[in-house]
């Protein structure tokens, strides 16, 4: 009996061991989220600054900048996906 009660202690150490891991590491997760979020906002503004003139005059000589643009649009892009697959 004492061996079975062993046995039973271990598997709770050994599960409780492995449920604080994971809680840390969704905790570190939700923190680095928050942080890659912060970061992606400020380029969603900068973009949205951009996003205006350029679409003002597209069709005209803002080739350069209309690509430019669109490699900040991927780039945030990728970013919020990376975000999502988080959670």
């Amino acid at each position: 009996m004492a061996d079975e009660t062993g046995k039973l202690d271990a598997l709770k150490e050994s599960i409780e061991q492995l449920r604080d891991e994971i809680k840390l590491k969704a905790h570190l997760g939700k923190a680095e989220a928050v942080e890659e979020l912060e970061k992606l906002e400020k380029k969603w503004d900068s973009f949205l600054e951009q996003y205006k003139p350029v679409a003002e005059e597209a069709g005209k000589t803002a080739e350069n900048a209309g690509a430019a643009l669109g490699l900040v649009a991927d780039e945030l892009k990728a970013g919020y996906e990376r975000i999502r697959k988080l959670f």
